[in-house]
Order: C-alpha cells, then sequence, then structure tokens
C-alpha cells in the first residue's frame, strides 16, 4: 500500500505498518526523554509498543480469519498509530456470520488477556489490583491491561467499530440491513461528537478517534443503503432502447452520422434484431483519415464485445461492465439485441436509487 511497509505475509494476508508509525517511536522516546529515563527505559519502552501492536495485529488477523471460515479473503492489514485494519473483501451480509467477524477481534485481546494472566500466575505475579494503572513496571500486567481496555474500546456500540458492527448484526436480525445500518450508523456518529468534545479539551487522541468513527458510519452507510436499494434490480429493467447504431450492411460514413448522434463512445452494430458488435468513435475516426469512409462497418467492427444477460442483477452488472475501451453493454438474450446499459446511464441510475432510498427510509 502506498505509504506503507510491507513486513510479512502471516496465513496469506499481507500485512503493512504506515510511515507515521515512525512519529510515535520518536514521540514515545521524547517523552521518556522528557521523564528523565535513559537508554534501557526508552528500549523498554518500544518493546512494550512493539508488543501492543502485536495484539493489534492478531486481533486484525481474529477478523481476517473468522472471515476466512465464510470463504471472504482479506486484502491486507494495515497497522496505524490509532489502530489496525484488516480490509476485508467484503462483510458477511449474513447477520449471524457479520456477528462472528465481527466479534472475533475483541474474542483474540481476550485470550491473550487470559494467556497473559495465566503466565502472571506461573510466575508468582497475580496479586494485581482490578485498578492497575500503566506504569512500566510491570511489563505482563501493563499488557494485561492494555488488552482489556482493547476489548472494551473495541465493543463500544460506534460504527463502524467492532462493537458497532456487532450492534448492527443483532439490528439486522430484525430488520433490513440497511436501515440496521442507518440506525447502528447515527448512534456511531453521535458517540463519535462526544468523542470529538472530550478529544478537544481533554485527549487529542479521541478527537482524531471521534473524527475518523463520524466519516467511517457515514460512509459505510451510504455504501450499504445503495446495495440494498440495487439489489434485485436487473439488466432487463435498466436497458435502454434508443442508442447509435447502424446496421451490417452500412459504410463507415454511415457509421460516422450515427456517432455524431450522440454521446456515447461506441456505434452498436446489428444485422436485423441480431447483435453483431461495436465500433469505437476512435476506430470510425481512423477510418475516415485513411479516405474509408465509403467501406463497409465490417472491417472495423469489434466482435470481443461483453454483452450482459438481461436476468443478471445489477450488483453483478457492476463488476462485469469494466471493460477496458467499453463504455456500452448491449443486453442480448438468445443473439437477439434487447438494449444496452452505459456506463453514463448505470450512473445515474444508481445516483438516483440511493437518493430514493434514502428518502424511504426517512
Amino acid at each position: 500500500m502506498k505509504w506503507s511497509l510491507y513486513i510479512g505475509k502471516p496465513a496469506g494476508i499481507k500485512v503493512f505498518i504506515h510511515w507515521t508509525f515512525i512519529l510515535l517511536v520518536i514521540w514515545l522516546s521524547w517523552m521518556h526523554l522528557q521523564q528523565g529515563h535513559g537508554l534501557f527505559e526508552i528500549i523498554m519502552g518500544l518493546i512494550f509498543l512493539a508488543a501492543l501492536f502485536g495484539c493489534v495485529t492478531l486481533h486484525e488477523f481474529g477478523h481476517a480469519l473468522a472471515a476466512r471460515r465464510y470463504g471472504i479473503g482479506t486484502r491486507d492489514i494495515n497497522l496505524l498509530p490509532i489502530g489496525g485494519v484488516a480490509r476485508l473483501e467484503r462483510m458477511p451480509e449474513n447477520p449471524k456470520e457479520e456477528l462472528v467477524v465481527a466479534i472475533a477481534g475483541p474474542a483474540v485481546n481476550v485470550a491473550i488477556a487470559i494467556g497473559l494472566y495465566m503466565i502472571m500466575l506461573l510466575l508468582g505475579q497475580s496479586d494485581m489490583e482490578l485498578g492497575h494503572h500503566i506504569t512500566g513496571s510491570n511489563f505482563l500486567a501493563d499488557l494485561l491491561v492494555i488488552n482489556i481496555i482493547l476489548v472494551l474500546f473495541n465493543l463500544i456500540p460506534a460504527f463502524p467499530m467492532d462493537g458497532g458492527r456487532v450492534l448492527r448484526a443483532l439490528l439486522a436480525f430484525k430488520l433490513r440491513r440497511d436501515r440496521a445500518t442507518r440506525i447502528a450508523a447515527s448512534i456511531g456518529q453521535l458517540l463519535a461528537i462526544g468523542f470529538v468534545l472530550i478529544g478537544l479539551f481533554y485527549n487529542p487522541f479521541l478527537l482524531f478517534i471521534g473524527i475518523f468513527i463520524f466519516l467511517g458510519a457515514g460512509a459505510e452507510a451510504r455504501q450499504v443503503s445503495m446495495a440494498e436499494s440495487v439489489k434485485h434490480l436487473t439488466a432487463k429493467d435498466i436497458i435502454k432502447g434508443n442508442y447509435p447504431g447502424v446496421t451490417l450492411t452500412a459504410t463507415v460514413a454511415q457509421a460516422a452520422s450515427a456517432m455524431l448522434e450522440s454521446p456515447a463512445s461506441e456505434v452498436v452494430v446489428t444485422n436485423g434484431d441480431r447483435f453483431e458488435g461495436l465500433i469505437s468513435h476512435a476506430s470510425i475516426i481512423k477510418a475516415l483519415q485513411e479516405g474509408k469512409s465509403d467501406r463497409p462497418v465490417v472491417e472495423i467492427i469489434r466482435e470481443d464485445v461483453q454483452t450482459i444477460p438481461p436476468d443478471i442483477t445489477l450488483l453483478e452488472l457492476l463488476s462485469a461492465t469494466q471493460v477496458e475501451g467499453q463504455s456500452i453493454y448491449p443486453v442480448v438474450e438468445e443473439g437477439k439485441l434487447l438494449g444496452v446499459i452505459t456506463d453514463h446511464n448505470l450512473n445515474d441510475i444508481m445516483r438516483a436509487r440511493q437518493t430514493l432510498s434514502a428518502h424511504i427510509e426517512e
């Protein structure tokens, strides 16, 4: 990833560390120097920082490996000074599966805390008080407390944090997923405002967390709303019957005339009601420059075209309409051309459906 250092690929998942970690290391070292600490304390502080982010990394692997169980891959894990992010290919839509994936991260920290406490028992360090503060005097106790904090903090129901995703999953057992997302996102943004206010007066770290949560909650709510609003649409619901087209017997000059009548960057070639191919504007212009205006279009037709079946859903269509150099996608059934879908047409429909969905929910 840009601005990140690749540090390995455990379990087949790439892990990166963001360059801003350098600032965190410098800040931590400076704080030790300000307190009159020597080299040993600085080194121990950095070792503790490494152990802390080791726990954060394992937390993210909890999410990633739980998602893998449901056939969902993880693009990568990126470690930031404010925490870690596991970029899953998608979140499971099944509430039960999302609940498992969301809770898996904090569950890892619970397991780490239990493991640390067991080690402390073996070492005779079990007299830690419940109100233990991180002082740097007891490495294992401090790390145990950090993992408990990570569990409690991540389970705050502030979407898109783990607790917010747990809340969304629980709501989705009874509500539509987009409605559950909107409720969880609203709660998350409300809590984010609280973090920002506290951060302004007491802790700048909470300020950044609050901004992250507020923006993340809004973005995810919009994304899910769009996905849900188009889930049941198919290609035949959005095809256009008017498009720039010529017959198979047309000349390049006639294709040029059709090109000028439409903003689309390609011309459709048909033979009766049968689809034959596309001609790009670049091919038409090149043929005209070479003096081939009276030549048949079959000489410049593009036959390797991505066509769309009429029953494909809009969500499937989004991934199918990513062919380089093609902006018109013919909807074809048994060779018969039913209409076309253009990139511009698709974008307009997506925006309209998203707006309509938002108004309905209000």
